[in-house]
């Protein structure tokens, strides 16, 4: 109990700091709504496309699906910190930049409440911002004259996840999550012409809580499914309003205003579904899809429309022998693909994007569930038709899960 308690503090204390240095993105999309999706993940799961909504496996903290909490085990303690890199190449019809985005991205761990049932916690990005707008030209009203403008954003939201998992018989397991979003986006623009400038700086607010169920079910040895719900819900926001102006190098406040009250930003109803086949002997494979539906939101951006977004993904996962004595014997490959449809619709052209993954897993010990896990993902989102950009993506994600066997006595005969 008090390495639950020592953890959950951890966690608690890390709250803070997460929310205001995590940035994991330089896409220019981040601009739309909440920012993008991410792709920061715990664990596995990024190497297999993203998904493992039917994955239960007791040395992993699966996170798609709070069932897979329910997982039977005795005594087992699971810990879990990721790192998350982005190398990104964006382009449009006539330009082409390079942006590089990397921090701590994750930290879940999961514990045994008794032998059928596992209480796990978990802090990630939902949603990150990381956006700059260059040398925007526009006129001075009433004039021929023209001021540039430069607009820089950061931020996001995060998810705080506490989930519970429970067998309530053999191979059939339920589970629940509540989800506390919260984070911040910072926006700066700078308004130069000549000496003179104005500097306007808004930081928004967002927090809500939102709910979700999970089931898996097994079906022989060599079948699983693998199914949650999250429920629509809203988040409150507020805004903090500064202006400050330069003349003649001499900067002065021009206005501030805290606590203004933002329109509420709703999440939509989120159906996943995932089914988990074993053709052959330490072979896996795990095909996935998540349907959201964002058109039913009365959601409005000031460039697109929000539609009904559609994730499908697939991954495979194979080892030698999990239990051999040699260590190339245990080491786990893996391979994904995902593609997703977006949710934001520009001049009727959807924000889609679609990935590769490679992955490796690199266990501790020959009977240890701690493991080290790498994955490579490469992502394109966006097409550089009408006003869009085409974004290719290389990102790194790096996980080190470390999982312990608590109270077994060693016996001595």
């Amino acid at each position: 109990m008090n390495k639950v308690l020592t953890t959950i503090t951890v966690v608690v204390t890390a709250l803070n700091s997460y929310s205001q240095t995590n940035r994991l993105t330089g896409s220019p999309y981040s601009l739309f709504g909440l920012g993008v999706e991410t792709s920061s993940n715990v664990g596995k799961n990024a190497s297999l496309g993203g998904g493992g909504f039917a994955i239960n496996d007791p040395s992993f903290i699966n996170i798609r699906n709070p069932a897979s909490f329910g997982t039977e085990s005795t005594n087992s303690f699971v810990f879990d910190i990721g790192f998350l890199g982005e190398l990104s190449t964006i382009e449009n019809n006539t330009t082409e930049e390079n942006r590089l985005a990397s921090n701590f991205s994750s930290l879940a761990f999961s514990a045994n409440i008794d032998e059928k049932s596992t209480l796990g916690l978990a802090v990630l990005p939902y949603s990150d911002v990381g956006y700059s707008l260059l040398g925007i030209e526009s006129n001075i009203e009433g004039t021929f004259d023209q001021f540039n403008s430069n607009i820089f954003g950061t931020g996001a939201l995060n998810t705080l996840n506490l989930q519970y998992g429970r067998t309530m018989f053999k191979g059939f397991r339920l589970g629940a999550k509540i989800s506390y979003l919260f984070g911040s986006i910072e926006e700066t623009e700078i308004v130069q012409t000549g000496l003179s400038g104005l500097t306007v700086e808004e930081t928004s607010n967002y927090s809500g809580v939102q709910f979700g169920v999970g089931l898996q079910t097994d079906i022989g040895k060599l079948f699983s499914y693998g199914g949650t719900i999250l429920f629509p819900t809203q988040l409150s926001g507020t805004q903090d309003r500064t202006v400050n102006k330069v003349l003649d190098l001499i900067q002065s406040p021009v206005e501030s205003e805290l606590d203004i009250s933002l329109d509420r930003f709703e999440l939509p109803l989120e159906f996943n579904n995932g089914i988990l086949i074993s053709p052959l002997k330490h072979l896996h494979l795990n095909f996935d899809h998540s349907f959201k539906a964002w058109s039913v939101t009365g959601q409005q951006d000031n460039i697109g429309d929000f539609v009904d977004q559609n994730i499908f993904s697939g991954g495979a996962e194979y080892s030698i022998n999990p239990a051999g004595f040699k260590y190339i014997q245990r080491i786990q490959f893996r391979t994904g693909y995902y593609y997703d449809s977006g949710y934001l619709s520009v001049r009727g052209e959807n924000i889609s994007s679609s990935g590769f993954s490679l992955g490796l897993g690199f266990p501790f010990g020959r009977r240890s569930g701690s493991m080290i896990n790498i994955s490579y993902t490469n992502t394109n989102r966006g097409s550089t038709n009408t006003i869009l950009v085409q974004e290719n993506i290389h990102s790194v994600n790096i996980n080190i899960n470390l999982k312990d066997i608590w109270f077994l006595k060693r016996k001595i005969n």
